[in-house]
């Protein structure tokens, strides 16, 4: 499948993009660390060069492949390729095409040497989205709900093809959340950039139609206060038994969220905390707490537990903390500042008849 062919007019070089950051003095915060896949957001110290989140294979010593995503013209998020290993002896500035086996087929990623062990790929100039699709499609694959699927790619050459084995289902959900988590540092990141560059361009949200001098509107009756900023996130996925929905959110390696379907009953869940079957109180603030006894999911791979009433998310839409404490002493809290938003969303997915 060939994405690109008839953007070849419009293709340009990487460098008038990203400088090539090999051997480039760097920072390096890692999301998630594993075989075969780790996922790190990559700060390179030149001002030139733009920093990115990383899905990085880290099951060879001697050779990688990288998915990578980086803001370009504006919040534009734009996703990228980096293939390299240590043995080659490539030709500068030599073009290519390097293909994946994907959910949707072969697809093929046009990229160029950018020194002797690595080829990039090209970024279009418009659309980035089309660009985009093509290493969507291997990430994609490699992070399917249902069933993540093993990468292979195949080079043009004499090189054989590589492949990374499959992620388990709990790894392929963990990756996921991690890539995310790093793309909203990334977006912080480049917005705290753009507010440091004092030479950056003024710009203006009016047009050369605006009026000059129209007193601003008021606002009316009905508008809404923005909501609070918070690290609870709602969403939804189709599952082997059905439609599932799904609300969570981190401290540090820690997991902590509730599932819930249609006509099901509510779980909570915590990753990276408790080990074998273990009994746990749930408890908002000074509210009284929940018991549930838990143990570890051979789906996900977290630890899931049970008996837990809807009270327990009418108190996290109005409290300040929730916090888990198993019977061997260990415990998480985590803040429920602007969870209610999420909360509420939560409910009304699997209150649905």
């Amino acid at each position: 499948m060939r994405l690109f062919d008839h953007l070849e007019p419009f293709a340009i070089s990487l460098s008038a993009f990203l400088a090539v950051t090999g051997g480039a003095a760097a920072s390096e915060t890692s999301y998630y660390s594993g075989k075969p896949w780790e996922v790190v957001l990559h700060v390179p110290e030149a001002q030139n060069e733009r920093p990115y989140c990383a899905f990085r294979t880290s099951l060879w010593e001697t050779r990688s492949i990288s998915i990578e995503k980086m803001i370009v013209a504006g919040d534009e998020m734009a996703t990228a390729l980096r293939v390299r290993k240590e043995s080659w002896q490539l030709p500068g500035n030599q073009a290519t095409t390097v293909g994946a086996y994907t959910l949707i087929g072969m697809v093929e990623v046009p990229m160029k040497s950018i020194g002797k062990q690595e080829l990039y790929s090209d970024v279009p100039a418009v659309p980035v989205l089309q660009y985009n699709i093509v290493i969507g499609a291997m990430l994609n694959s490699v992070l399917a709900a249902r069933q993540p699927q093993p990468l292979t790619i195949k080079f043009s050459g004499d090189e054989p093809l590589w492949t990374v084995p499959e992620l388990d289902r709990f790894q392929a959900f963990e990756m996921n959340d991690a890539f995310k988590r790093c793309g909203l540092d990334l977006r912080g990141l480049h917005s705290k950039t753009e507010q440091d560059d004092s030479s950056q361009e003024v710009t203006s949200p009016f047009g050369a139609a605006s009026s000059a001098g129209q007193p601003p509107a008021q606002p009316s009756a009905s508008s809404q206060p923005l909501a609070a900023p918070s690290d609870w996130e709602f969403y939804t996925r189709d599952e082997d038994w059905g439609h599932a929905c799904f609300a969570q959110t981190h401290h540090g390696i820690v997991m902590v969220g509730f599932m819930a379907s249609p006509g099901k009953g509510l779980v909570g869940f915590v990753s990276s905390l408790f080990s074998g079957d273990t009994r746990a109180t749930w408890h908002v603030d000074d509210k009284p707490a929940y018991v549930s006894d838990g143990g570890e999911s051979d789906y996900f791979g977290w630890h899931e537990f049970g008996q837990l009433p809807t009270e327990l998310l009418e108190q996290m839409s109005t409290g300040k903390e929730l916090a888990v404490t198993g019977a061997k002493g260990e415990r998480i809290a985590v803040s429920l500042r602007g969870a209610s938003s999420s909360i509420l969303k939560f409910k009304e997915c699997f209150e649905k008849p």
